[in-house]
């Protein structure tokens, strides 16, 4: 027993030991103090190694936008670092950002750790962004069976003057969520009686961030408008797999309620010539090409502007006479609306079918496909299918915008 004891006693203090060990060497080889982060060739940051530069870039006051807690996942926080302080690229980073992106020097912030003295090119809207802001819900409602618009009222000192396709980040601080008791409208209510969504539940110990392009037009200035998606489990899996966190504390929200917002951040703008442009959308993707749409329109521009947009059923289809309404104003502006799955009761005289294939069937008669601007956001696979289009007219990828982060 004694010698049981003892054996004991020195394999623990030689890991204690060599754990203490390592300890020193590491800190007497890697310093932890000194290093210094060039953002833009002009403002610099004090860091330590082993730092990120996601940190690094936020605890100095630049805001760079960031969704995922770290886990470099959603692939927002994109800052270029052209020298080797920062390391090679993370495997996490391989995932998300393509070959032409890290041939370019891009990288994710969050999984950018410092190894020496860096320099960085961030977005210049990162630096003249605002963060943990609050705003008030001065509205909320909801315009199809799993999208809900909400109104945010911007403080007195906010910026509110943004730019088409901007987004802001939205953090949601710990709840719970029994979907029982939201109050549905009776249009959708028998739509989440069928599947099943009144009986999830959800709940969050932690706050949660993410990021929600802006469908604000013009005449909301001082008001954020947001289009949200509630993210629900595939069918059958309600019990198994959780709601998303941030959207359903969304669909929670009431007017009165204060919101905490960061922003806005993003690059996906319309691009500042003559050319004719072409927007294709579906989901929440409407969102950021609808204040497109109000942005150019507002400013009288004169460009050819045309709107595809993709929706399942009649009951998926928002903001519909909205557009309609655009349409007969503006000449220079169409909206071409497709539904891929009408109900019977829709009643649909429109075009039926994905929405990649009606832009398909109207571009290839378009003198000159290749000369015009796209403008594309909506879910993944929608995305792709549209790029796919595209291509086999001709289109060449500079000509092509898009909203990478999701929709």
């Amino acid at each position: 027993m004694t010698e049981v004891l003892l054996g004991s006693f020195v394999i623990v203090a030689l890991v204690v030991g060599l754990a203490v060990a390592l300890v020193g060497l590491r800190r007497r080889l890697i310093p932890a103090s000194g290093l210094d982060v060039a953002v833009n060739g002009a403002l610099h940051l004090a860091a330590r190694r082993g730092d990120t530069l996601l940190d690094v870039l936020q605890d100095g006051g630049i805001l760079i936008p960031a969704a995922c807690g770290g886990s470099g996942t959603c692939g927002l926080c994109r800052v270029t670092v052209p020298g080797p302080g920062a390391g090679d690229p993370q495997a996490t980073e391989r995932g998300v950002l393509s070959p032409r992106d890290r041939r370019a020097h891009i990288r994710l912030a969050c999984q950018a750790r410092l190894r020496g003295d860096c320099a960085v090119e961030v977005p210049e809207d990162a630096l003249g962004a605002q963060g943990g802001f609050l705003g008030t819900v001065t509205s909320a409602r909801m315009l199809a069976p799993l999208i809900r618009e909400i109104v945010v009222d911007l403080p007195a000192d906010h910026a509110s003057a943004f730019e088409a396709g901007a987004f802001m980040q939205i953090t949601a601080p710990p709840f719970g969520l029994d979907f029982a008791t939201l109050d549905l409208p009776p249009a959708f209510r028998d739509d989440w009686e069928i599947a099943g969504w009144r009986s999830m539940r959800v709940a969050s110990e932690t706050e949660v961030t993410r990021a929600y392009s802006l469908a604000s037009r013009p005449e909301d200035a001082g008001r954020a408008v947001f289009v949200i998606r509630l993210a629900v489990p595939p069918p059958g899996q309600e019990h198994e797999l959780p709601p998303g966190l941030c959207s359903s504390w969304l669909f929670a929200v009431q007017p009165g309620e204060e919101i905490q917002l960061s922003g806005p951040f993003g690059d996906f703008h319309v691009q500042p010539n003559d050319r004719e442009m072409v927007f294709v959308g579906g989901g929440v993707g409407m969102a950021p090409l609808r204040a497109m749409i109000h942005q150019e329109l507002a400013r009288g521009s004169t460009r050819r502007i045309r709107y595809f947009y993709g929706a399942r059923s009649a009951a998926d289809l928002f903001y519909a006479g909205e557009f309609a309404t655009l349409a007969a104003a503006h000449p220079n502006f169409s909206w071409t609306p497709a539904l891929s799955d009408p109900a019977p009761g829709d009643r649909w005289t429109g075009a039926t079918g994905f929405i990649h294939e009606q832009l398909r069937a109207e571009m290839r008669d378009h003198p000159a496909p290749e000369e015009c601007e796209y403008y594309l956001c909506g879910p993944p696979v929608m995305v792709s299918a549209v790029l796919a289009t595209l291509d086999r007219l001709g289109v060449e990828p500079g000509s092509i915008f898009y909203d990478d982060f999701g929709a």
